[in-house]
């Protein structure tokens, strides 16, 4: 019967087959580019040479620029002082979706003239709150003051116009807290 089975399957069933090629498997490449630190700034404010987001867990001090690409449904949090963008949830301090930007849990926009200075001095003291911000209005150098519920104070400025294919970018100064 044994005879009748490998007769009928054929032998290269139960032996490899030198010439037998394996199933093709799928491969997938990541390629991930090393962050330089951020440099050191000596003052409030952005950095001249362009940030760097810094990786989990790091700190930075006040005066320290992160720059942050937003698509739809993702926003970013203060944490450790550090910003972490993250997919929609509650605990996000500040959110993007298809049309708007805003503060949510507690947080707070504080609209700035383009001539007043984006210090913290100046963040704690203006009281022009806005509760969203329309993406078209997101155009080259635009800046405002963002308040976590928990105190925490940022400068937000827009290098570039915004929703360019489908993203905001922001750069974040973080100023210190009340």
């Amino acid at each position: 019967m044994a005879g009748v089975a490998l007769g009928f399957l054929g032998l290269p069933a139960l032996i490899k087959s030198p010439t037998a090629r394996p199933a093709p498997t799928e491969t997938v490449y990541v390629t991930v580019a090393p962050s330089a630190p951020a440099p050191a700034a000596s003052a409030p404010g952005p950095s001249a040479s362009g940030p760097s987001a810094p990786g989990p867990g790091a700190s930075q001090a006040p005066g320290a620029t992160t720059t942050l690409t937003l698509p739809r449904d993702y926003g970013f949090r203060l944490r450790e002082a550090v910003p972490t963008v993250e997919r929609r949830s509650d605990a996000l301090d500040f959110y993007r979706d298809s049309s708007t930007v805003w503060a949510d849990n507690g947080g707070r926009i504080v609209a700035l003239e383009p001539q007043e200075p984006g210090t913290l001095a100046t963040c704690r003291a203006v009281t022009r709150f806005v509760e969203k911000v329309r993406i078209e209005s997101l155009q080259t150098g635009t800046r405002f003051c963002f308040e976590t519920g928990k105190g925490a104070f940022a400068l937000v400025e827009v290098p570039k116009d915004g929703d360019a294919a489908g993203f905001v970018v922001l750069d974040v100064t973080l100023l210190g807290s009340r």
